[in-house]
This record gives structure tokens, sequence and C-alpha cells, in this order.
């Protein structure tokens, strides 16, 4: 809950009224300051009039309007797309999974709204600001599922990915897979800097964290590999302390369980 400390403000922007309100009702009864818009006009009409701690975004049945939005918030204020939350239903369509997916935006089903979507915004401010140092946000500079291949080069099988971030002259290589016949993946990874490659990372500590909180931790090894097995979870992100004062956060893209043969949307 949001006591003992300033109000967190939260831009909640979907078409429908009544979701609306619910989401203003649920978050305020939570100890934050809501602010509604109903398009994308109002949306950046409201982050003039005054500064968001986050934004909750409702398509409803489609993706169009948010991806708008999503893409002039990205173009204004880039930051915040670290503390947006995407509500989905059960049916929603391939575009706004898309959109989940694109921009590592965590989503929170209709059906689950009175259980998570606070806790999820509580989650995201929570790792957003840490007690010591800096925290760097990677960002995603390939992605297997996405990408195209070179010619030559065939896609990994049986759901594997493929992901390359990178923050500064550091790269973070990640192999996710998953196991056949359960709900568990693998997560394979190495920690590189570009512009020192005989750099040691041994002991460096790399916590994957889901919006409860942590999920799995490892050691990294001396030149910086590191492996961690998990329960599916379908909003994570890697943790990576470089140095006391340097940590680099890795948002994974939107996964889905191990037992559908992918570890993300297709």
């Amino acid at each position: 809950m949001n006591t003992g400390r300033e109000r967190q403000r939260i831009l909640i922007v979907g078409e429908q009224p009544l979701a609306r309100d619910d989401m203003r009702i649920l978050l305020g009864s939570a100890g934050f300051e809501c602010t509604v818009a109903s398009n994308v006009q109002e949306t950046l009409a409201r982050m003039e009039q005054k500064k968001f701690d986050a934004v909750v975004l409702d398509p409803q049945s489609s993706g169009s309007q948010a991806a708008e939005v999503i893409s002039r918030i990205n173009e204004f204020h880039p930051s915040l797309l670290r503390r947006a939350v995407i509500i989905t239903d059960e049916d929603s369509n391939s575009e706004i999974k898309d959109l989940a997916e694109r921009y590592s935006i965590p989503h929170v089903q209709r059906k689950f709204l009175l259980q998570r979507l606070w806790g999820n915004l509580e989650a995201l401010f929570v790792r957003d600001v840490l007690k010591h140092g800096l925290r760097t946000v990677a960002r995603l500079i390939s992605d297997s599922f996405r990408d195209p291949l070179p010619p030559g080069v065939r896609r990994l099988q049986d759901g594997s990915r493929r992901l390359l971030y990178a923050a500064g002259s550091l790269r973070v290589d990640l192999l996710i897979e998953p196991e056949a016949g359960s709900n568990r993946l693998a997560l394979t990874g190495q920690v590189l800097d570009s512009a020192k490659p005989d750099r040691k990372f041994a002991g460096v500590p790399v916590t994957l964290q889901g919006w409860k909180g942590r999920v799995a931790q490892a050691t990294a090894e001396e030149f910086g590999e590191f492996h961690l097995d998990f329960n599916f979870e379908s909003n994570l992100s890697l943790e990576i302390r470089i140095a006391e004062t340097n940590c680099i956060r890795v948002p994974l893209p939107v996964l889905e369980p191990a037992r559908r043969s992918t570890a993300g949307y297709s």
C-alpha cells in the first residue's frame, strides 16, 4: 500500500467509462492518485498538466488506440513506458499481445484486476528504485522471434528464444528454452563487455524477478555465464548487479507457458 509517502500518480487510459471507473476506485483504495483519459488527445493533455508515475492502458477489444498512445508516450515520455501496465482479456487479439511484447510491458488479465493490478504497479515502483547505486535499463537489440535470420541460419527449434540486450558497452546474451512436457523454463545467459573483451564477471549476482518478487537467483562465472531454471511466469525481468553501485535491469518479453511449445507469442 502507498502509506507513509507521497501518493504516486497513475494515468488510466481507456475508452469504456465503467472500466476506467473500476480501475480508478480500485487503485484509489490502494493509495494511488488516479487521473483518467479516454483517447490519445486527452492522454497527451493530461501528461502536459502533471507528471505521472505510471500509466494503465485498457485497450478493450482493439489495440489500435493503445498502439498510438504507447507510440506517443515513447516519443515524448519514454521513461514512463518502464512503468506501464496493459489490461488484457482472455480473448485479446494478437495486436495487443504484440504491443506488450514489443515494448516489454507487463499485462494483467481483467478477471485478476482485484488481486493483481495494484500489486503489479507496486512491483514496478519497487524495482525502479534501488536502495543502493544506479540502475540501468538494458534495451533489446535482437530477438529471434522478431528479427529475420541471416541467410543459411536455421531458426531455433522447440520454442527456444534468443535475446540480446545492450546497456552501454555491456551486452547480455540470453537463451530461453522450454522444458518438454512441463511448465518450466531454462534461461542460459552471459554478460559481456564489448569495450573490454577480457573483463571478468565472476561472482556477479543475477536475479530473476517476477511481479511478486524474486523467482530465481544465480551467480555469474568468470566469463559472465549464468543459468536459471524457473516455473513459468509471464512478466519477468533480470537484475544483474555488476557492482555495488551499478545494477542492470533486463526486461524480458512477455512469455508463455512451456507446454505451448513456445517461449513467447507467435
